[in-house]
């Protein structure tokens, strides 16, 4: 049994999800940290604080999906790199190409109960995420119903513009009964509502105040926008815990934060106790499709902080705002493009890895075969480009060396894969890397009179003239093979056509080879006769 496309997908997508869910972790942990070391501040801080969490995870798939890769090397042991190969392999064997033999009995079996459990795992976190997905879809339909059903309260607009005014709320506001609704709730963003039972109309004046004021200070801080995101992120990271506590945590503090604003301007024991009896009608009523003025969880805890006189209360203010969301940015920007890749340290044969961008072919050092590298050559001679993008994606080295194939970049110009070689280079890779036996990507591409694709090497700087030993040059190796429209264009471009390179037969015996004499020993005489007319000599 042989792995599949859907099998690799699969394999990849469980790696960047294993990704998503650690860096995750760690913004839930650092957002529920700065929240409790701002415990006894304002609830609004805190409120801003755990916003700006969910605004990381909600951006961070995206980022580690579509953003670029910053690839960090792990050491590791025989036992894990073998895995990895193991695993990595039949990951890039699936996306790309049919299979060149039969996988044995024990390595199809390994193969299928690990995408068995991997299949299950990310099968029932796409159907919980759906569910919940659908259920904040299903309350939004709820609330848009209820507010076109909703009787506009039209002797309240005059008492709702002048507290707007007072409140700092520049949008048009409106106010409607619903007699379906057991406490007042506000929704929507460009055209807000709030929404007011029925048995409102028996309110004295100062309990409508109230309430309008807990509503408007929602207005002002577009707590419904932050809400709706907050619940979707939830509905995608629902397996994780910390996301719910982040989650009451949010809800819990945008309600605080509110009671603040009525508490600044009212009694506090009058509030607490319309809270309280807000809380009794609601016990007995339908639960709401949003959080209500009067929502009964966490109840005991707003009572608490509206009667505490010592509570610290007020706006978050611009500075706090802004310093969250800069401190979000960074994190994100520090640690969403991170890719672990296992290196081994030992120095047997196999796949050399370049960390970094090297003009010397014996700079990379041998390791222990990497099995993403092995994957992105093979993508990358195949023109592969979903496949190449999946695996660098994943944390494939760019300039990874395999020992007798060269670097990625290397097979897809020798191939002519135009396409991958413009992928490559735009993710990364070194134009001019070369490897001992292989060359470098301009040297094939010349070798083997891929024109279009010598022309894309050159217009991102590769050097016309670089040599690797025992491979000489990009003119020399096309005059040698006769590829005159490759000849041509680099001796247009500039390509020395006297260049003398020393090639060793053995330890003590060798020849000079220069473009001319190759095309020559060859029978290449177009090639011979266009050197001549430019001015090669022997």
């Amino acid at each position: 049994m042989t792995p599949t496309v859907a099998d690799a997908a699969l394999f990849l997508s469980s790696a960047a999800g294993l990704s998503i869910l650690l860096k995750a972790t760690l913004f839930l942990a650092l957002g529920l940290t700065a929240t409790w070391l701002a415990r006894r501040g304002r609830a609004s801080v805190r409120h801003v604080l755990l916003a700006a969490t969910f605004a990381t995870l909600l951006a961070l798939p995206f980022l580690v999906l579509l953003g670029p890769a910053v690839s960090i090397e792990i050491p590791i042991g025989a036992g894990d790199d073998a895995l990895a190969a193991t695993n990595a392999t039949a990951a890039r064997d699936s996306v790309s190409t049919p299979p060149r033999g039969n996988p044995s009995i024990g390595s199809a079996s390994s193969t299928s109960a690990g995408t068995s459990w991997a299949t299950l795992a990310v099968g029932v976190w796409v159907g919980g995420a759906a569910l919940l997905l659908m259920s904040v879809a299903f309350d939004l339909w709820r609330v848009r119903r209820i507010v076109r059903q909703g009787l506009p309260w039209i002797e309240l607009r005059q008492t709702v513009s002048s507290l707007a005014a007072e409140g700092g709320v520049r949008r048009a506001v409106d106010v409607l009964r619903h007699e379906d609704v057991a406490a007042p709730f506000m929704c929507g963003t460009w055209r807000p509502a709030i929404v007011l039972p029925a048995a409102a109309t028996a309110w004295s004046d100062a309990d409508l105040d109230r309430a309008l004021v807990h509503e408007l200070e929602h207005v002002r801080r577009v707590d419904w926008a932050v809400q709706v995101a907050a619940r979707v992120t939830c509905a995608c990271y629902w397996c994780h815990p910390l996301v719910w506590v982040a989650w009451r945590g949010l809800c819990l503090d945008a309600e605080r934060a509110c009671d603040d604003a009525v508490v600044q301007r009212a009694e506090r024991t009058d509030y607490a106790e319309q809270l309280v009896s807000m809380a009794e009608r609601m016990s007995r009523a339908n639960a709401q499709p949003v959080l209500g003025m009067a929502n009964r969880s966490d109840l005991a805890r707003r009572v608490a902080a509206v009667l505490d006189r010592t509570q610290r209360r007020g706006r978050a203010g611009a500075l706090a705002a802004a310093s969250a969301i800069c401190a979000a940015v960074l994190v994100v920007g520090a640690i969403a493009p991170a890719r672990a890749i296992g290196v081994s340290p030992t120095r047997d044969a196999g796949v050399q890895t370049a960390s970094a961008p090297s003009r010397n072919a014996a700079a990379s050092r041998p390791a222990r075969p990497n099995a993403l590298a092995v994957g992105l050559f093979e993508a990358a001679s195949d023109g592969d480009i979903d496949s190449i993008t999946k695996l660098l994606d994943a944390g494939a080295n760019v300039n990874a060396v395999i020992s007798g194939d060269g670097s990625p970049l290397i097979g897809a110009a020798r191939e002519g894969q135009l396409d991958a070689v413009r992928l490559l280079l735009d993710r990364g890779a070194d134009v001019d890397m070369g490897v001992s036996g292989d060359g470098n990507a301009l040297i094939m591409a010349a070798r083997e009179g891929r024109v279009d694709v010598v022309t894309i090497l050159l217009d991102h700087g590769a050097s016309i003239d670089y040599a690797v030993p025992g491979d000489e040059n990009a003119l020399i190796q096309a005059s040698g093979n006769g590829r005159l429209e490759v000849v041509e264009l680099l001796v247009s471009r500039g390509a020395n056509v006297n260049a003398r390179i020393w090639a060793p037969r053995t330890r003590n015996d060798g020849e000079w080879r220069t473009p001319l004499s190759m095309a020559r020993q060859n029978q290449h005489t177009p090639v011979v006769e266009f050197l001549q007319s430019v001015g090669a000599v022997e």
